[in-house]
């Protein structure tokens, strides 16, 4: 009698912890309530290899469940709202030179960018964004995309 042994994994189908999204409502109903002139645009490098595209944005300081990702479209839209109460009362900075309070990036992404399989993680203050390419121009409906 043969036995087949299945080796057991140790990981999980989602890696990382659960962090729960919050409400696309409520986060663009505060970023429209912030002041215009303070508005900070998070550096992006977009970058286009032969199956994906992979998107880094910059935002050190900024909490993983303090984003929101969706797309519509061809637009990804990230955006954050972070408030940093221990730093805001510091008057002895010497140097302050990123603050993001709130932010609303929008990119524009490829008609071949499939929305679908969409993938996020946040780590060391870089979101990394992971679109597959599909082999046919999609057209993409408004999704959300969970930040690992």
């Amino acid at each position: 009698m043969n036995h087949l042994t299945i080796p057991v994994l140790d990981s999980s189908i989602y890696p990382g912890e659960y962090v729960p999204i919050r409400n696309e409502t409520d986060v663009k109903e505060e970023i429209n309530q912030t002041d215009r002139k303070n508005i900070n645009h998070p550096a992006v490098n977009i970058i286009e290899q032969s199956d994906l595209y992979k998107i880094e944005v910059a935002i050190p300081g900024v909490k993983r469940e303090e984003l929101l990702i969706y797309t519509k479209e061809n637009v990804l839209s990230v955006c954050a709202i972070h408030s940093d109460k221990r730093n805001a009362s510091s008057k002895n900075r010497q140097l302050h030179e990123f603050n993001y309070s709130w932010f609303d990036r929008h990119i524009s992404i490829p008609e071949n960018a499939d929305t679908t399989f969409i993938s996020a993680e946040y780590k060391s203050g870089i979101l990394k964004i992971r679109i597959p390419k599909a082999t046919l121009p999609l057209k993409n409906l408004h999704s959300r995309v969970i930040v690992y």
